[in-house]
C-alpha cells in the first residue's frame, strides 16, 4: 500500500506490528495493519478489500451475531 507523506504524518504510528494488531483488535470497525513505506513503521488502515486480514478480524467475522 503507498502511502502518501500528508497521510502518513497524521497516521497513529506504532513501533510492532503487534502493537499496531492489539490497538486494531479493540477497534470496532475492522482494521488491518500494514508497514508504511515513508516511515517503516506500522499503521492503520481499513481498507481490506481483497487483503489478508489479521486473524483476529478472520474470527470475529466468522462468530454468529
Amino acid at each position: 500500500m503507498k502511502t502518501h507523506p500528508g497521510i502518513c504524518r497524521r497516521k497513529a504510528r506504532f513501533a510492532s506490528e503487534a502493537d499496531a494488531i492489539a490497538v486494531a483488535e479493540r477497534a470496532e470497525l475492522a482494521l488491518r495493519p500494514y508497514r508504511c513505506e515513508l516511515c517503516r513503521q506500522w499503521h492503520l488502515t481499513s481498507r481490506t478489500k481483497g487483503m489478508k486480514l489479521p486473524t483476529f478480524e478472520l474470527a470475529r467475522r466468522r462468530a454468529p451475531p
